[in-house]
């Protein structure tokens, strides 16, 4: 989103900085506790356990996709030629680095310089690629139980983004501001239904199953909205920060047992970011605002879908040529090699920015939204 909508602001610097928040969360999941073997000891079964919630930086960014998003459709709904621009910005934003993931991937497999484990890692058990240019793989992943070959496996995301770029659109028009406050609610008690109704590893990459996320941040989108619901919220800050504790609170309980919540675990957890979202657009909490203005946050934030696109592709690259081995972590090798894909996924997040996603993104503003005519 391109601005604020209960300031004005063109920019929500903590947005960019939850983004940044969020692709650290990912990338400390990939790279420490997917990493640890099960079998090294008692510090790496402390650390595997301890940090188990980083996995769930992908539902910190549903839920700003869902804010954004959602918040997108209800202010330019009655624009003339809005899914149009939506549409042509949004594959401007995804497309350019996606389609240079695949084609890395295509040419990457196409070579025989890496040994075969971590090939197999990398490039093994592949979906089929036109999975991957519908943005359908997480359909057939659930289907077979897999998360497909290393180096594409954490574009099941993308996949639940694109599939909810085509519904929400329907959702807004279909229902309207006043529609959506019963049916946002309505579809967040349905989560967990679903999951409770066809369990599965399906309910991991497959929309309907993982929406909650999504539809918590376009409840916040209908708040921020509201000027009503904004002066409730301002007023009641101290309510609002002791949800967000007593959401907050459960975090130890969901390491000493992951999964206890069963089917409610990722209703809990689009609640918990849903708070962190508004509270950060709301100013309501000032020491959160304060962290996520630091640099490094936004900047972090500013790279991060280059970061969670590439991260996997460089790991499994740098660990095969090294090491001989898929993505693990051993020793000292192995973590220094850990730490050479972090740097150099940050720098390739990078350039990539700055060469291919800012070019991109300027023919994408060139497609405004406008109002009665007017340049929005």
């Amino acid at each position: 989103m391109s601005g604020d909508p209960t300031s004005g602001k063109p920019r929500i610097p903590e947005l960019d900085g939850l983004r940044g928040v969020a692709v650290a969360l990912v990338l400390v999941w990939h790279y420490l506790p997917c990493q640890l073997p099960r079998d090294a000891g008692l510090l790496s079964s402390v650390l595997r356990r301890g940090l188990y919630l980083t996995g769930s930086g992908v539902d910190l960014f549903f839920a700003l996709s869902g804010f954004l998003i959602f918040g997108i459709l209800l202010d330019e709904r009655k624009t003339p030629g809005c899914l149009r621009i939506f549409y042509i910005r949004r594959a401007c934003r995804i497309l350019p680095v996606y389609l240079l993931l695949l084609g890395s991937f295509a040419a990457l497999s196409a070579t025989d310089f890496l040994p075969q484990e971590s090939r197999q890692w990398l490039f093994g058990n592949p979906l089929p690629l036109w999975s991957y240019a519908t943005f359908t793989q997480n359909i057939l992943m659930g289907m077979e139980n897999t998360f497909g070959p290393g180096a594409l496996s954490v574009t099941w995301s993308l996949a639940v983004e694109e599939q909810f770029y085509l519904i929400a659109p329907l959702v807004v028009l279909m229902a309207g501001r006043r529609g959506l406050v019963w049916l946002l609610p309505a579809m967040l008690v349905a989560g967990p239904v679903l999951r409770a109704m066809d369990p599965g590893f399906h309910t991991y990459v497959n929309t309907p199953w993982r929406a909650d996320p999504l539809v918590a941040g376009g409840c916040v989108a209908l708040i921020v909205r509201s000027e009503a619901a904004m002066a409730w919220v301002r007023s009641r800050r101290g309510l609002l920060l002791a949800a967000a504790a007593c959401l907050a609170a459960l975090v130890p309980l969901m390491i000493l047992k992951p999964g206890i919540l069963g089917v409610f675990d990722l209703s809990w957890l689009a609640l918990l970011y849903a708070l962190v979202v508004l509270m950060a657009v709301s100013g309501t909490a000032a020491p959160l605002s304060s962290f996520l203005r630091q640099a490094w946050w936004i900047s972090l934030g500013r790279y991060s879908y280059a970061i969670y696109m590439f991260h996997q592709l460089v790991s499994g690259l740098l660990h095969g040529l090294i090491l001989k081995q898929e993505p693990l972590i051993r020793g000292w090798p192995g973590a220094l090699t850990t730490l050479a894909a972090l740097v150099t996924t940050l720098m390739l997040a990078w350039l990539s920015f700055r060469y291919l996603e800012s070019p991109f993104l300027k023919i994408g503003q060139r497609f405004r939204y406008a109002r009665s005519g007017n340049p929005a």
